[in-house]
């Protein structure tokens, strides 16, 4: 039942960030809230990957791929930081805060898809075989890979034209590239958790599979704004979505090691070696 409390976290968070955006309107009062959440949700996000590393040994798999989605958002939550007084760093300014700021934003994006790289192996590193094979991921990777291109494909085109001239453009196309890729690695991702079906284990391959489309949803609402009216926040919606479920992976991960390790042996809550596929 908790992990049902997981997946329905991140929805009932989005729901009430909505009625409070709505009710606030446009101004100033909304614009803190808005960067308050950012902060919170990010928080989250690393204490969920914090913890669901933590439950692994040290050098294990698993662990491994956990720290770098945990590094990609304190990353990119020192992004935040420093646009907020009393740093105040502009996105688009010219010079080394402009570099600073565009040059933490691709770090983040490419620890965070090395994590999901490192997390959609995983099932091969276990020796876990797929629904379908091979060829069944690789169709779902195509499938994949063409929504993906469809969502976030025509803004990451824009802001890639403009990267030369603007700095700020710089991590939005590397945010949509990456995306789109991690999309891609959605494929073993997707068929691990079908493969783990009617378990626990599958909960959290399917939370980062919700994360990582959530983040798709953000790049399409973040490059077109045009998709929402002025005042309402949709882009940070789905930024939240991605975090929250991002949050709710990294605790059903830890739950299920727990899990596994009191069946196994009833030990101190850490298991040693990517085999178990917790």
């Amino acid at each position: 039942m908790r992990y049902r409390w997981l997946a329905v976290f991140p929805i009932a968070y989005a729901v009430v960030f909505v009625v409070v955006s709505a009710a606030l309107g446009e101004g100033e009062t909304l614009g803190v809230f808005v960067r308050g959440q950012l902060l919170l949700v990010r928080v989250l996000a690393i204490f969920g990957c914090i913890a669901a590393a933590r439950a692994f040994s040290r050098g294990d798999h698993l662990r491994t791929a956990w720290l770098w989605l945990a590094a990609a958002t304190v990353i990119v939550l020192a992004r935040d930081l420093l646009r907020l007084p009393p740093f105040s760093l502009p996105p688009s300014s010219a010079g080394g805060a402009g570099w600073l700021i565009a040059g933490l934003g691709v770090a983040s994006n490419l620890a965070l898809l090395f994590g999901v790289w490192l997390l959609a192996r995983a099932w091969k590193v276990a020796g876990i075989p797929l629904p379908g094979g091979r060829g069944g991921a690789i169709a779902v990777a195509v499938a994949a890979a063409v929504l993906a291109l469809v969502v976030a494909g025509p803004g990451a085109l824009e802001h890639g034209a403009r990267a030369g001239a603007d700095i700020s453009s710089v991590p939005l196309f590397t945010s949509a590239v990456v995306d789109i890729l991690a999309l891609c690695l959605l494929a073993p991702l997707l068929l691990t958790a079908i493969a783990l079906r009617g378990g626990a284990v599958a909960w959290p391959w399917a939370l980062v599979t919700a994360s990582i489309f959530c983040w798709l949803l953000y790049d399409a609402a973040a490059l077109t704004p045009f998709l929402a009216p002025d005042w309402f926040p949709l882009a940070d919606v789905f930024r939240g979505l991605a975090e929250n479920y991002l949050f709710a992976a990294g605790v059903a991960q830890r739950f299920v090691v727990e899990r596994v390790s009191r069946e196994a042996a009833g030990g101190d809550g850490r298991v040693a070696g990517a085999a178990e596929v917790a």
